[in-house]
């Protein structure tokens, strides 16, 4: 390792399996520093300090004596962000975005399409149960809202190099699926609801055809954030790697479980299509009841995304790490540096 070994534990050699240091990108303690413990006390591996000369592959200070588990006191960015960049240049959370200024937009765009859409439909049913009138410019912002949020989410297709094939083919598919998701919504919102009372409120009436509908969209928007949250990754391990704010990585599948909530509404609606008038009723109300509080979990998630997007923007936008920058030699000798010496792990 050079000048920036670690002291004796954390060589790989005098490691036993069981104490492999975790992924780089996993949780860590963001305010950590060096660690001071007494003389035989048990210390967990990855809180112990440099022992050499490490610069921050960022703004080049001397990381020595801090934890593995700590940032650079300077810039913010991981101590394991500059230990994976030292060791392997080609790792996917730290490579070069060439357009980051587009980049920040489109992540930006995602979430805020989304969440445009969200507010009207919330909007359409508040003005339904008190009985104003639906102006059919909220359904257009509906289907806007979906078209831009597909459009902002076209920069998690391909941010950056070194993506793999399947991940980028997975969120191409995520992106086209917003197309049959903005019909689907256009058919819901401009076609079926004018046609007859919501089935939201005590006059409605189950239907069959918007039950199916809409559990189709449900399934269609799964479908789309469990194909872009592979990629959506990459930019929250940046995040996380070079700077200090945090980000919740979840965000993503409890949107998929708050639409599983809102499934099963729908699916009671249309189990109260076969009842008799009085569970019909019963049917219907606990399936919205069900719908609202998933929709109002989906809701949530939305925000909880455009949040974690504002976070992880800085991180885009940052002055790139490069080969030329760690190791102070133009891009084709730093290159061949690393192919030569087979630094990057195999």
């Amino acid at each position: 390792m050079g000048s920036w070994g670690f002291d004796r534990a954390m060589r790989p050699r005098d490691r036993r399996p069981e104490e492999a240091s975790p992924a780089l990108s996993d949780t860590f303690e963001p305010t950590q520093s060096a660690y001071t413990h007494d003389e035989g006390e048990e210390t967990p591996m990855l809180a112990r300090e440099l022992t050499g000369d490490l610069l921050c592959a960022r703004c080049r200070y001397n990381l020595r004596g801090l934890s593995v588990r700590g940032r650079c006191p300077e810039c913010g960015m991981s101590v394991r962000g500059t230990i994976l960049i030292k060791v392997d240049p080609a790792a996917s959370e730290l490579q070069p975005i060439p357009f980051a200024s587009l980049v920040g937009v489109g992540l930006l765009v995602w979430p805020l399409g989304a969440l445009v859409a969200v507010v009207a439909i919330w909007y359409i049913r508040w003005a339904e149960m008190f009985g104003h009138a639906v102006h059919e410019w909220l359904g257009l912002a509906v289907i806007g809202g979906v078209l831009a949020s597909g459009a902002g989410a076209l920069v998690i297709i391909r941010p950056h190099a070194h993506i793999p094939a399947d991940g980028i083919a997975r969120a191409a598919v995520g992106v086209f699926l917003y197309l049959p998701l903005a019909l689907g919504l256009h058919v819901l919102y401009t076609r079926l609801d004018p046609l007859g009372p919501t089935p939201f409120l005590p006059s409605g009436q189950a239907n069959l055809e918007r039950s199916g509908l809409r559990i189709a969209l449900s399934l269609i928007l799964a479908v789309i954030l469990a194909c872009l949250r592979p990629n959506a990754r990459l930019f929250v391990q940046r995040s996380m790697l070079l700077r200090s704010g945090r980000v919740d990585r979840q965000t993503m599948l409890a949107m998929v479980g708050a639409l599983g909530v809102v499934t099963l509404g729908d699916l009671a609606q249309v189990l109260a299509s076969f009842l008799s008038t009085g569970a019909s009723q019963s049917a219907l109300l606990v399936g919205t009841i069900l719908i609202a509080v998933g929709s109002m979990f989906f809701t949530v998630g939305i925000l909880g995304v455009l949040v974690d997007c504002v976070r992880i923007v800085p991180a885009v936008l940052s002055r790139p790490i490069s080969l030329e920058s760690i190791t102070g030699a133009s891009n084709d000798e730093a290159t061949a540096i690393f192919d030569a010496a087979g630094s990057r792990p195999q």
